[in-house]
């Protein structure tokens, strides 16, 4: 259950958040509830694929999703980048931390599921992260440890490029390809100049900070290195 439940986390508090709710939750407590509603559907539908009957727990958690979201949209207000990142750690840590005491409170009754599913659902979880949840976890680290000039705020810079990077990066590791990662990185960082004599050449240079760079190729090779043990596990 806990697998399925972090992957209904990651789809609930991260896909499915679209910019222009993320806008609402900033300005608007309406908006933190629907979110919260977001999640504990989300928590609920994947709930019931493993154990129906598990379904009030399912909500406890979104509901309780929704309590820390609200104290932490209105009555905590950081000031400084610093505390951005420890509040969002903190923030996610007790959310995952609920998930696992309920499971282990109230541990599920139906039977656990075939091999073959575990991995396609480990594969969901890995992929999930690698888009949403990473750009927003890099986000907050780098301007956290490198300051506010280090990268924009959410919702600013390149978002989907970085989230495509990272799951090439991923599945290369994951298929044994990992000579092909270098080359993962190089379109995005290539730059048409103008030589003398109209001559036109190219050179690199960083589309971001170096940090989030580094960071999100380590990621990324991370989560793929974990896929290829799951996959090859038994």
């Amino acid at each position: 259950m806990i697998p399925m439940l972090i992957f209904a986390h990651l789809l609930g508090d991260y896909i499915l958040q679209f910019d222009f709710l993320a806008r609402w939750k900033a300005r608007s407590l309406w908006g933190v509830v629907a979110h919260g509603g977001i999640v504990t559907l989300t928590t609920l539908a994947c709930a019931s694929l493993v154990d129906p009957g598990w379904w009030r727990y399912a909500a406890l958690i979104g509901v309780t999703h929704t309590c820390i979201d609200v104290v932490r949209a209105h009555l905590i207000h950081a000031k400084s980048t610093t505390w951005d990142l420890i509040y969002y750690l903190v923030d996610q840590v007790i959310h995952i931390g609920i998930i696992i005491l309920t499971v282990t409170l109230r541990p599920v009754t139906a039977a656990g599921g075939h091999a073959v599913a575990s991995k396609v659902l480990a594969l969901a979880i890995g992929y999930l992260l690698l888009l949403q949840p990473a750009w927003v976890l890099l986000r907050f680290i780098v301007r956290g440890v490198w300051g506010a000039e280090a990268a924009p705020h959410l919702g600013v810079g390149e978002k989907y490029a970085p989230m495509i990077e990272r799951v090439l990066i991923a599945s290369f590791v994951l298929i044994g390809q990992v000579a092909l990662v270098p080359l993962v990185l190089v379109p995005r960082r290539l730059t048409a100049i103008h030589l003398q004599e109209n001559g036109v050449g190219v050179m690199m240079q960083l589309t971001s900070h170096w940090a989030e760079t580094a960071l999100s190729v380590l990621l990324a090779a991370g989560v793929g290195l974990i896929l290829r043990l799951v996959m090859q596990g038994s």
